[in-house]
């Protein structure tokens, strides 16, 4: 079955690798600079069909029509008319596709990989602005993509998406790729693992300290950010401050509590201005209290 090395994803070396599973939904979290790589790197695969919910079909066939195209083109022995109710379709099936909301668009996306005669599919960012129906749907068409004997690759940006579509992630950072664990999972105590809890919809997660980037205080709650994510954890920053204080975290601000690892540089704004910038595709600018700048300096140089 089809694999992608790790190295060519993250642009280091590692001996780790992304596999399709035949059968089987494999469901990663990474970036979305990571996530344009690996389309990239199928991108002209004759085993891989990419699922992408924004795609957009032949605006002026009905949807009746397109499943028709498709059933053609891929010589699927699928019915169109059961697909049609599976896919609680029916009510649409006379529409044009040009005039088609953004939920029957999707839809018809996750119609389009069950019917292709690709043996992986990889889907992007498959629950983005999903409904709860097409959440249901989307399970659905994995299973019956599974049944068929197709491997499903999903790559999101989203823990919380993941988690909704499996309890087994896994996590592609620039470290490499690993399971997401979750508090069932594990029965060692966090302060040997250097980990904290953190809060994904209703799953308790444990998060590398390394992997994290910065944590802040807002509207009364503590979040850690994570490659464009944020997980709420319990306690107030001060408690934070406690517990990571011997592990390389620094408190610059009495809201924010930043990675020292992660800190790329610090710009003085103005007499009394600074901030530290975050080593991320966004360059995340973290306020610095003016009576914290000679102190993270000596801190960084140390590191």
């Amino acid at each position: 079955m089809l694999e992608i090395k790790v190295s060519k994803v993250i642009d280091k070396e590692n001996e780790q690798f992304i596999r399709f599973r035949s059968e089987d939904v494999t469901v990663i979290q990474m970036p979305i600079e990571y996530i344009h790589k690996v389309m990239a790197l199928t991108e002209h695969s004759p085993e891989v069909f990419r699922l992408e919910s924004s795609a957009r079909n032949y605006d002026r066939l009905t949807v009746k029509e397109q499943l028709k195209f498709y059933r053609k083109w891929y010589n699927s022995d699928l019915d169109i008319d059961n697909i049609l109710r599976q896919f609680e379709l029916e009510a649409f099936k006379k529409m044009r596709l040009g005039k088609c909301s953004d939920e029957i668009t999707q839809r018809m996306s996750y119609i389009h990989a069950l019917m292709s005669d690709r043996t992986c599919v990889l889907a992007v960012n498959p629950l983005y602005n999903a409904t709860v129906d097409n959440i249901h749907l989307f399970h659905k068409a994995i299973d019956q993509m599974k049944r068929m004997g197709k491997a499903v690759m999903v790559v999101t940006h989203s823990t919380e998406d993941a988690f909704v579509i499996s309890q087994d992630i896994m996590k592609l950072n620039d470290q490499g790729i690993k399971s997401v664990e979750t508090e069932e999972m594990s029965d060692e105590p966090q302060s040997a693992l250097n980990r904290m809890k953190a809060k994904s919809e209703d799953k308790t997660i444990f998060v590398d300290l390394e992997d994290i980037e910065y944590l802040e205080s807002s509207d009364g709650k503590v979040y850690i950010n994570i490659s464009r994510e944020k997980f709420v954890i319990e306690g107030n920053l001060t408690e934070a401050e406690q517990k990571l204080k011997d592990y390389g975290f620094y408190r610059c601000h009495r809201s924010y509590i930043v990675n020292l690892k992660k800190v790329k540089e610090i710009i003085n704004w103005s007499k009394n201005t600074y901030s530290v910038v975050i080593d991320n595709p966004d360059k995340t600018k973290i306020p610095l209290s003016r009576t914290k700048y000679n102190e993270i300096q000596e801190l960084l140089v140390l590191r």
